[in-house]
């Protein structure tokens, strides 16, 4: 199975797992998800934003070295002029090489926060991380930060 696959089927067991009912107590502060709280991320949403944030280290990666990075999958506005901003203290020795996420992490960070980090590669230049923070909002799960290398 293909790594990054295997991170959403992780997200979305351990979903599944945490709201079984094993007829134990909860403990206390675990999370609103883990306990099924009413408003709580379901297996479902947690597997879209995991897609999301594949799709986003994804894009962000093959995209990390570009003069003017294109819009980013789930992105919002401000992320988008802040990764604008970071394009240009890319070395012009890199702009032609072709980056690429290497290795994706995500955690649960909450019912309603999903954080994330890609490793970028390009096979010349020592790799990199970049850090990203997934939200969800009325509109569903966006994009809402990133930490591009300074």
């Amino acid at each position: 199975m293909h790594p990054h696959r295997y991170i959403a089927l992780s997200l979305v067991a351990a979903a599944l797992i945490a709201g079984c009912d094993s007829g134990r107590q909860d403990p206390p502060g675990a999370s609103p998800l883990l306990r099924g709280a009413k408003g709580a991320p379901v297996a479902g949403e947690l597997a879209l934003a995991a897609r999301l944030a594949r799709r986003f280290a994804h894009a962000y990666a093959r995209s990390a070295y570009r003069r003017r990075p294109p819009r980013l999958p789930g992105a919002t506005d401000a992320l988008t002029r802040h990764l604008g901003q970071a394009a240009a203290r890319v070395p012009p020795s890199r702009r032609h090489l072709r980056p690429r996420a290497r290795h994706i992490v995500l955690e649960l960070a909450g019912s309603i926060t999903l954080r994330g980090s890609v490793e970028v590669g390009d096979g010349r230049s020592p790799p990199f991380s970049v850090g990203f923070t997934l939200r969800k909002g009325a509109s569903g799960w966006r994009v809402v930060s990133a930490s591009p290398p300074g």
